[in-house]
Formats: structure tokens, C-alpha cells, sequence
């Protein structure tokens, strides 16, 4: 691409994003967490809500939301009260929730004007069908560009037919970092191939570095190793990982390496800082199998963070994470239903900035 019809943009910084999309969790009813899914929608909604943020909520034909929310005695009337122009109902067919990976994700230029990117998605390398999933996205940005307050209806591919789920990106205003395992995983393409069009992508479009990390897998993970359970990149260059020095921890070896590789990234004044997790974050589901809780699956909108948290989080935990996060209006949601599908608060929403 050449200098003059260079295109420059950048993946909406969370810290610019003042809204999330979501899409309602009808498909779990049958499950016996089907309630503690609901309490942390519940909380997601009224803490967007309090908070002035505005959150979009996906749902199909036929879904009463308020006969769901009546399983937990919520509906809601009572969570809206005067923020309804903080909430719209958007109807759109889908398979899961995990909008984070197959839904759309925005971009802003210098002139503060949003696009959307259109990334394919194949349901994790194709270890589900999901064929709704595989054009949520699409369908999402033809349907709703408009009141998005898009500066055209058709999306961009910056990363043209790869395989990239933005769980896998994380990213500030500096630089990009990916971990390697998805995109192999789920690419049919060898990683010459793979790691030119990253390099396009990022030099002809989102103008900054990335870095690609090699992590392992942590136990009970659903995605192949994506990077937003792992590494969150804040501005200031501040690089929060998650972090174990218990030799007990099930994933004592994956994080170790991850703080080897993050140590060794160049990126000028970076300031890495772990998110320690021990033997009492390790949670289980009813059959005993380890679930992949990781307090850096959290949501920034602004100055806020939505902060996963699990039954056996302590207060001294919450006070050590309130330290780390002093600057921040930060706010607890235990994630424990999501868990036991493989996610968490991050996973299940995208950010958006919404344009009255």
C-alpha cells in the first residue's frame, strides 16, 4: 500500500470506550449455574448503567429478558430507572455469548470517527460449528452501523482472512501483543504467512509495534491461549500479567515462562506488574475440573473496571487488587457461571463508544 492511500486507525482504547455490547445468556437456562450467570449479567448492566455508560444488549426474537431476570427477582424496569437512553435491545441470531471473539470490533481515527474491523471467525480452529457466530459480526455492522454513528457502513479487514478473535489482542497506544498459539491453532496458514499479514495490518493500518508472546495454556482454557486472560497493556506503558510463587498452583510453570517472555518485551518505560494468583484462586466446577479464572479478564470502560472475582476471593485479595488499581473506580462482579463455559467478564463483552 502506498503512502498516500495509507489508512490510519486504531483499535478503540478501552479507556476511550464508554460502552459494551452483550449478548443475553438465554443459551445456558438448562444449566444448574444458570442463575449465578444471570446475577453477573445483572450486576454488568446496572453497574454500566450507575456508572453512565451504555450497554447494548443482543437478544433473539421470543426472549423475555424480564421472565429471565424473574429467576433471580430482578427485571429491568428496576435496573433502567431514568438511564434508558443508556440501554438499547439490539435482535440478532447467535450461538454463545463470548462477543469478545465473534463480535465487532471498532476502530477510531485521528478525527475521532468510528469504523468497525470485520475479523473472520471459525469457532476456535473449528472446534465448534457456530455457524451464527461466524456471522455475527457482519450481520451486527449491516444491521446497526447507523445507529452506531459509523462513518460508513462497510467494515475494514485490516486483517483481511485471517483468523484473529480480539480476545487474543491486547493492546495501548504503543504496541500490540498477541500470543502465538491461536493464531496458529487457528489458522490453516504456516506462521511466515500468518506473521506477514500482522505486519501489514499493523504498519498500513494501526501504525504501532507488536509483539507475539509463545504462553502455554492455562488449566481448564477453552480459546487455545488467549492473551486477554494473561496480559492486560494500560496506558503508561503499564503492563499488568498474571502471576503466580506458589509451586502448588496448577499453572505455576505457564505463568513463570509468561513473566520470562513479558520481562524481555522492548518497549521503553514499561512498568510490569503482577497480578499475583495462589492456591485459593484455583476454582472448580461440580465435577471438579479447574476453570480459567484470571482477575485480568476485566473490563475498562474509561476510569471504570469491572473486576472478575470468585467465591473464594478474600477481602485481603480484594484490598490487594484495590492497591494495584488505586486510580481507578474499581468494582467486583463475581464471574463464577461464565467460568464454568470457559469465560469471564471480558470474554462476554465488547467495548464500543457510543455516539448520541
Amino acid at each position: 500500500m502506498s503512502q498516500a492511500n495509507k489508512i490510519e486507525v486504531t483499535l478503540l482504547p478501552d479507556e476511550v470506550s464508554n460502552g459494551i455490547i452483550i449478548a443475553w445468556p438465554d443459551v445456558y437456562k438448562d444449566k444448574s449455574y444458570w442463575r449465578n450467570i444471570l446475577e453477573t449479567y445483572h450486576q454488568l448492566i446496572h453497574q454500566c448503567l450507575a456508572n453512565n455508560k451504555y450497554i447494548i444488549i443482543v437478544t433473539k426474537e421470543n426472549i423475555d429478558i424480564d421472565k429471565d431476570l424473574s429467576d433471580i427477582n430482578k427485571n429491568l424496569s428496576m435496573l433502567i430507572g431514568n438511564k434508558e437512553k443508556n440501554l438499547y435491545l439490539y435482535c440478532l441470531e447467535y450461538d454463545d455469548i463470548w462477543l469478545r471473539d465473534h463480535g465487532p470490533m471498532m476502530l477510531i481515527d485521528s478525527n475521532g470517527n468510528v469504523n468497525f474491523n470485520l475479523a473472520k471467525f471459525n469457532g476456535y480452529g473449528e472446534k465448534y460449528t457456530n455457524k451464527k457466530d461466524k456471522v455475527f459480526a457482519s450481520k451486527f455492522i449491516e444491521k446497526y452501523w447507523n445507529h452506531l454513528k459509523c462513518c460508513q457502513k462497510n467494515p475494514l479487514k485490516i486483517f483481511k482472512d485471517l483468523v484473529i478473535e480480539p480476545g487474543n489482542i491486547i493492546f495501548n497506544d504503543n504496541l500490540c501483543i498477541l500470543n502465538k498459539s491461536p493464531l496458529l491453532k487457528h489458522n490453516r496458514y504456516d506462521w511466515n504467512i500468518i506473521n506477514s499479514i500482522l505486519k501489514e495490518a499493523f504498519e498500513n493500518f494501526l501504525n504501532k509495534e507488536y509483539v507475539i508472546i509463545d504462553s502455554g495454556l492455562l488449566n481448564g482454557d477453552d480459546t487455545n491461549g488467549h492473551i486477554d486472560n494473561l496480559v492486560r497493556l494500560e496506558k503508561d506503558n503499564k503492563l499488568y500479567y498474571m502471576a503466580t510463587t506458589d509451586q502448588s498452583h496448577p499453572d505455576y510453570d505457564v505463568l513463570n515462562d509468561l513473566e520470562r517472555q513479558l520481562m524481555n518485551i522492548n518497549l521503553d518505560d514499561k512498568y510490569l506488574i503482577p497480578i499475583y494468583h495462589d492456591f485459593d484462586d484455583i476454582v472448580k466446577n461440580s465435577e471438579n475440573n479447574i476453570l480459567p479464572f484470571s482477575y485480568l479478564n476485566y473490563i475498562r470502560l474509561g476510569n471504570i473496571v469491572l473486576m472478575p472475582i470468585n467465591m473464594n476471593t478474600s477481602d485481603a485479595k480484594k484490598l490487594e487488587i484495590k492497591n494495584i488499581f488505586k486510580h481507578d473506580n474499581l468494582i467486583f462482579i463475581e464471574a463464577y457461571g461464565l467460568l464454568n463455559e470457559g469465560g469471564g467478564l471480558h470474554c462476554c463483552s465488547m467495548n464500543i463508544l457510543y455516539k448520541q
